[in-house]
């Protein structure tokens, strides 16, 4: 293969790696996009939204930071609020006297619930088939060495 050739194939592989990211950046701002409006709907924060995805199963407020990527002062300020709002209590822990589990209440289960409904739903990736989405989830953790 000629130089000329070879500096052809490589733009061309290029040009699909660019569009590629391309595509991926415009699909994950047109999820943020939707996930955004959908907790907004239920008056939630995007931290309060998060919280409650993860709080399917109780956490500690160091394991909830972990997920959440933040501090625990800051996940303290934000179970505070949602404590008030009668979403979460504080329980001790089954195996550690020291520390307490976030457990969400009913009305934070119901909530909870509803959130993940109305994000799924209209969702930028619906028009795919469950078919589609299943393979676009495997080359996607493929492409994350996973």
């Amino acid at each position: 293969m000629s130089g000329e050739a070879k500096a052809a194939k490589a733009a061309k592989a290029g040009c699909g790696v660019r569009e590629i990211r391309g595509l991926v950046t415009e699909l994950a701002r047109r999820m943020d996009a939707h996930q955004r409006g959908r907790v907004a709907e239920l008056d939630l924060t995007p931290t309060q939204a998060k919280a409650l995805e993860e709080l399917g199963e109780p956490k500690t407020a160091r394991e909830l930071a972990a997920v959440l990527c933040c501090e625990p002062p800051n996940v303290t300020y934000v179970m505070d609020k949602m404590e008030k709002q009668g979403l979460v209590v504080r329980q001790p822990h089954p195996t550690d006297r020291r520390a307490k589990q976030l457990v969400l209440t009913e009305e934070g289960r119901a909530l909870r619930l509803e959130l993940l409904r109305r994000i799924g739903a209209d969702s930028p990736l619906d028009h795919l088939p469950e078919e589609g989405r299943e393979e676009l989830r495997l080359h996607l953790l493929r492409a994350l060495g996973r």
